[in-house]
């Protein structure tokens, strides 16, 4: 994990130098602190979901458990926090397909919320928005049809015995699901506040050029999301951010502002790690303590 993140940074170090000169280091801050609040709320969306599901976790446990094995992104392949997730559900006394379920259903919600919020807010952004960005309306049309329980359930359940699990046997509840769509919507807000704070060394950023800022990250993250392959989306996220907001602000800026919000959200990911792994360090010698033992 540490040497694919590190890759990552380093790949783009020159550039990076280049964004940080341009971008200013009050800039660079300010959109660090909303790169840490929009991924925290990534983990309410999966939070939700787990409830949703009926796995009980403590909130302070659930977001470690979440933020360290964010992580696994890093590496190619991007199901190692599914992994990890299901391996830590054990102590829930949640069964792995739960937690498998849940990650699943996060990876959706992201992906479905995300084309949804870009669906609705790219076309209208610019002037030349809709010319630009209709396939995504049209996109909309079965994207929301594919989310109907119905469908999501019976996916799910496939899913579960292609990997020999046993079906789920429960459905998620209609308030776990709201919860989790609302706190999807949050998340590109934030995200989206987050860019356009970086888009203000470039021009003036009106509500329209906020607008395309959000659309614009919701439909990135998707985007990286849906190709496995390449950690965290490396790559496919900065390309479709690029393409998004280089209308707005010029190519040349875009490309400088993708790379410096892909090493913010990096930091991001690795600052609530760390605080998630000594909560939890923390919480396990408390209860080695009460148990009158010693952690190890």
């Amino acid at each position: 994990m540490v040497v694919g993140g590190a890759y990552l940074v380093w790949r783009e170090t020159d550039d990076l130098g280049d964004a940080v000169q341009r971008l200013s280091a009050g800039r660079m801050v300010a959109s660090g602190v909303a790169a840490v609040v929009g991924t925290y709320l990534v983990e309410r969306i999966w939070y939700s979901l787990l409830g949703g599901l009926g796995v009980r976790a403590g909130s302070a446990d659930a977001a470690a458990v979440f933020f360290v094995s964010q992580l696994g992104k890093y590496i190619p392949g991007s199901v190692w926090p599914v992994v990890a997730q299901m391996q830590f559900g054990r102590r829930w006394g949640a069964p792995r397909r739960l937690t498998f379920a849940a990650n699943v259903l996060l990876l959706g919600m992201v992906t479905a919320s995300g084309i949804t919020v870009g669906a609705v807010l790219l076309p209208w952004s610019s002037p030349g928005g809709l010319a630009r960005y209709w396939w995504l309306l049209v996109l909309l049309v079965p994207l929301l049809a594919g989310l109907h329980p119905r469908w999501v359930w019976a996916v799910l359940d496939r899913l579960l015995v292609a990997v020999g699990r046993e079906p789920l046997g429960i459905r998620m509840s209609a308030r776990g699901l709201a919860a989790s769509f609302g706190w999807a919507v949050a998340t590109w807000v934030v995200l989206g506040l987050h860019l356009a704070i970086l888009m203000t060394a470039y021009d003036d950023v009106g509500p329209l050029d906020v607008v395309a800022a959000v659309g614009g990250i919701a439909l990135a993250w998707a985007a990286g999301i849906a190709f496995i392959p390449a950690p965290a989306g490396a790559g496919v996220r900065e390309a479709v951010l690029t393409l998004t907001i280089g209308p707005v602000v010029g190519t040349t800026p875009a490309v400088t502002i993708a790379l410096a919000s892909r090493v913010l959200l990096l930091l991001a990911d690795v600052l609530l790690a760390g605080v998630g792994a000594l909560v939890r360090r923390r919480g396990v010698g408390v209860a080695a303590d009460d148990r009158g033992v010693s952690p190890s």
